[in-house]
């Protein structure tokens, strides 16, 4: 512990020294709702001797921390949720500027830090909350309503559908899981089609095995092809969202949002896809009502054209029991329970052969584990849930 200094844009200031009756975030919680006001939202934990601080930013969501009064290094941090602020402090309070590494990522400058911001509204999505699993059950069945059949070659199945209008959705899934929806607003402003340059920035950060699937293929009924500035050609797109881990907007996608100030809805997910999948009861009738662009008939069709999902086949209960035990252990769901997270922030030397275990009773259970987001730590794992092993887990909750 080390004395602070507390202080806010008014010029208020309090002093707190290791040995207070109070704690280091309990007073600075009181000083906090002291002074707080529509007009006064941004407050300073400062270590005056190590030259480090904090600065928490109330109203925009943000956390700095500083290190250095000159040439300052100045790294910034989205807050997901309130308790963070309480956390930071006593972090700080604890072992100063170094001591919050482990509580972040900590963004580098202004424009990283926005491009997180960017994601994390978009982890609020529908497109983010629906499963897979359910999300291709939704795109075959709006496939066979506009007069398509999915297409599988190679292990890697086409859903496409639009709007009658110039206006498509586009999802190639491999049978492992991972994935690629690409969405077109043919009147939005990401309508890069006569611009192969900015196209072609739109898909940057897409892994090299999706990329693929739509590089250099012929055009399907739902797909508008555009030339690519090394030659080639590729998909047109206004939106770029990957499934290779959680579903995620694509690296170009996010620089051009923030670099021009957009939201995510200039992509035209929202009102091509998101409309579908945010209908509790996806039926003919809901569909109908949605949206204009198919009569009643082709509705019901493209439905019966689909049928009823697969039954699926149980597990083996022993195999289910050990991967239940690696959950209660040391695991959760992320909180629209499309994932397993397991062993969070391990290292792989740390999660150790329980970690080794897990892997090959995700293979034996024939379950989709997917890619940790950009800066987990390397024994983390994440694996998509399975109703049935989510029917065991109450039991080991």
């Amino acid at each position: 512990m080390r004395p602070l200094t507390f202080s806010d844009a008014k010029g208020n200031e309090r002093k707190w020294a290791p040995g207070d009756a109070r704690s280091a975030p309990d007073a600075f919680q009181e000083f906090v709702d002291l002074h707080r006001a529509d007009d006064n939202a941004s407050y300073r934990v400062e270590d005056e001797e190590n030259e480090e601080a904090l600065l928490l930013m109330f109203d925009v969501g943000t956390i700095c921390r500083i290190k250095g009064a000159q040439d300052s290094l100045i790294e910034y941090r989205l807050v997901t949720n309130r308790g963070d602020y309480r956390t930071q402090v006593a972090n700080f309070a604890r072992g100063g500027f170094s001591a919050l590494d482990h509580y972040g990522p900590w963004w580098p400058d202004v424009a990283a830090f926005e491009r997180a911001r960017l994601r994390s509204r978009f982890d609020e999505s529908m497109l983010r909350r629906t499963h897979p699993r359910e999300l291709r059950r939704r795109l075959e069945i709006l496939t066979r309503i506009d007069g398509h059949e999915p297409v599988t070659v190679d292990g890697v199945t086409h859903f496409g559908f639009g709007n009658g209008g110039g206006d498509t959705v586009n999802a190639w899934f491999t049978a492992e899981g991972r994935g690629l929806v690409v969405t077109f607003d043919h009147i939005g402003e990401l309508n890069f089609y006569e611009d192969p340059q900015a196209q072609a920035a739109l898909y940057d950060g897409v892994p090299a095995d999706l990329l693929a699937l739509v590089r250099n293929v012929p055009e399907a009924d739902t797909t508008l092809n555009a030339s690519h500035p090394d030659g080639g050609t590729l998909v047109v797109a206004s939106g770029v969202f990957t499934f290779s881990g959680p579903c995620a907007m694509a690296d170009g996608l996010v620089s051009h949002l923030q670099e021009k100030e957009l939201g995510v809805e200039e992509t035209g997910v929202g009102w091509l896809l998101e409309g579908f999948l945010a209908l509790e009861d996806f039926t003919p009738a809901a569909v109908a009502e949605a949206v204009a662009w198919w009569g009643a008939d082709d509705i019901a069709k493209g439905f019966a054209a689909a049928g009823e999902p697969e039954q699926v086949v149980p597990f083996d209960r022993e195999t289910v029991d050990r991967f239940c035990k690696i959950w209660a252990d040391s695991g959760y769901n992320d909180r629209w329970d499309v994932h397993y997270v397991l062993f969070d922030s391990y290292s792989i030397e740390d999660a150790g052969e329980d970690r080794d275990e897990l892997l090959g009773l995700v293979r034996t259970l024939g379950l989709e584990r997917v890619d940790a987001p950009p800066g987990a730590a390397d024994g983390e794992v994440w694996v998509r849930t399975d109703p049935r092993i989510d029917a065991e887990l109450g039991n080991w909750a």
